[in-house]
Formats: C-alpha cells, sequence, structure tokens
C-alpha cells in the first residue's frame, strides 16, 4: 500500500473490541459483534483475540469488504490469537510492534493524514494478569514511546490495567471514559452483567481493561459508550458477544478561532520503510 492522499472530516469515530478467542458460541458471538458495528460503522476498528478463524468471518462482511482497508497480525509466532485493525479511512503507513512480553503481545499503529495533518491510531493488548503489571508498565511505555512525535494520537484497546495502575496514564494522554463520564464506573468486564463471563470463571469481577487514550491539540473526544452489554439473542441470554463489553468514542475536529484545524505534518514513527515492504510482502496489509 502506497502513501495516499488525505480526507477531510469533521468527526471520527472509533471503536475497540477484544472479541474472546474461546470457540463457546464463537460463530454466533463474532456475527453479534459485526452486527453492532455495522449500525454505526465506525470509521477505524481494533479488534484483539482475533483467531485465523474470526478473520476470516470478519472479512466475509460485505459492509466490511466493501468500506475497509484492514491490516491483520495473526499466527501461530503469535499464539493462538492476533489483533486486527479495519479503516474506512486511507492509511499512510501501518506497522506492527512486538513488545516485550511472555505472551506475544504487540501493538499496531496506522498513520493518517486528515485535514491536511496527520493522526496516529495505536491498537494495543498489553499483558494479562495482576503479576504482570510491571511488565504492562513497561509494555505502555514504549507504546507512548514510539508515539511521541506524533502531535494528535489515539491509543485503544485491551490494556489490562486495573486499578491501581490508573497512574501509569497520565500526560500528554487523556484516559476519555473519565474525562467524559466521571460517575459512570465504565466497566469492560462486568459480571453483574455479563454472565456469561460470570459462568466462564465462576467469580465476579468488576474492571475497565478496555479503553481510549487521545492527545494533541488536532480533535477533541465528544461521546463514548460501551458496545455488547446484551445478550447475542433472547434463546441464549448467558451468551455475549464477548466475555469484554466494547468500546465506542465519537471524536471532533478542534478548530482555532478563524475555524482552522492545528496540525503540524511531520514524520510519526521511527520505524524504517523496509517494514512496510516486508508487511506488503507478508500479506498482513491488504486494502
Amino acid at each position: 500500500m502506497h502513501a495516499q492522499e488525505g480526507v477531510e472530516r469533521d468527526a471520527l469515530t472509533l471503536a475497540t473490541f477484544n472479541i474472546w478467542f474461546d470457540e463457546y458460541f464463537a460463530t454466533d458471538r463474532y456475527l453479534a459483534i459485526a452486527e453492532l458495528l455495522a449500525r454505526d460503522m465506525p470509521d477505524v476498528m481494533v479488534f484483539q483475540e482475533v483467531t485465523p478463524a474470526a478473520l476470516d468471518l470478519f472479512l466475509a462482511q460485505p459492509w466490511i469488504r466493501e468500506h475497509y482497508r484492514r491490516a491483520a497480525v495473526t499466527g501461530v509466532e503469535l499464539g493462538n490469537y492476533g489483533m486486527l485493525m479495519l479503516s474506512r479511512l486511507p492509511i499512510d503507513r501501518v506497522t506492527y510492534t512486538p513488545l516485550p512480553t511472555r505472551l506475544a503481545r504487540g501493538f499496531l499503529t496506522a498513520e493518517f493524514t486528515i485535514n491536511g495533518g496527520a493522526l496516529a491510531i495505536c491498537g494495543v493488548h498489553l499483558e494479562s494478569g495482576k503479576a504482570s503489571a510491571g511488565l504492562r508498565a513497561t509494555q505502555l511505555s514504549r507504546v507512548v514511546r514510539a508515539l511521541d512525535r506524533a502531535d494528535d494520537a489515539v491509543v485503544l484497546g485491551d490494556f489490562n490495567v486495573r486499578d491501581d495502575e490508573n497512574e501509569r496514564i497520565g500526560p500528554p494522554f487523556c484516559d476519555v471514559w473519565p474525562a467524559l463520564r466521571p460517575h459512570d464506573d465504565g466497566f469492560t468486564e462486568d459480571t453483574s452483567i455479563n454472565l456469561m463471563r460470570l459462568d466462564s470463571k465462576n467469580k465476579h469481577r468488576q474492571v475497565r481493561f478496555d479503553r481510549v487514550l487521545l492527545k494533541g491539540a488536532g480533535w477533541t473526544a465528544q461521546s463514548i459508550e460501551l458496545l455488547g452489554t446484551e445478550p447475542i439473542s433472547r434463546a441464549h441470554p448467558r451468551v455475549f458477544p464477548s466475555d469484554h463489553f466494547g468500546v465506542q468514542c465519537r471524536l471532533v475536529r478542534r478548530s482555532t478561532a478563524g475555524g482552522e484545524t492545528i496540525h503540524r505534518r511531520r514524520s510519526l514513527f521511527r520505524m524504517p520503510s523496509l517494514l512496510m515492504r516486508r508487511a506488503r510482502q507478508s500479506g498482513w496489509l491488504r486494502r
């Protein structure tokens, strides 16, 4: 994929969904997720725990085939599952960066030209487990450092962070959920609602693993909501789209008094162009 012309947008809708790699009602759950997302057709979507079967199912959806570019990272070297990014916007550049990990984790970053300026959107899946808090901190610092030259950037996905790790998320990034909905917990794993999650682990949990972080002067967050908070059907009241809820966020263009958005176009990453060539050759970057 070659760099393409930029687009003009006054608003962007982004979504993240950890789709749960387990085979339990997998096809029905993935179809339910696709149906949820088809309602608004977010401009950019990122997915975690994407198995080869899940990838095939999503890419078989007519609305995705017709309207979205995709970058997918799956395979044996990544364990049981990987990541997928879908974009309605032209992608200038995309990179996958492995992280220090015991679970084959990494982050997938796409660079866009919107309203004449650069925007980086990064999908993450950080290490899981309470015992991995230190490793998560290292991973998050790597992600932030990779984006330090980006004036405007969004990081979204499954951070696996607990509340006692919140202080590790700070300026220049803003955690959108508490900024917009400070009186709403926004749990993305919540066994008081998600009976499938309760049944699978047989213990209660309420955590906000899945987040959207935003930095820069070009965009401001207008709204954020959870996805997949209801069973997939009346026939299966204890089956939900995933053990996580998805998160959807709407950004709006932030303008100066004269009506022009502030942007400075720079090279966002220190990644060599060789990585892009290898990505195209390997087949994980597709129109």
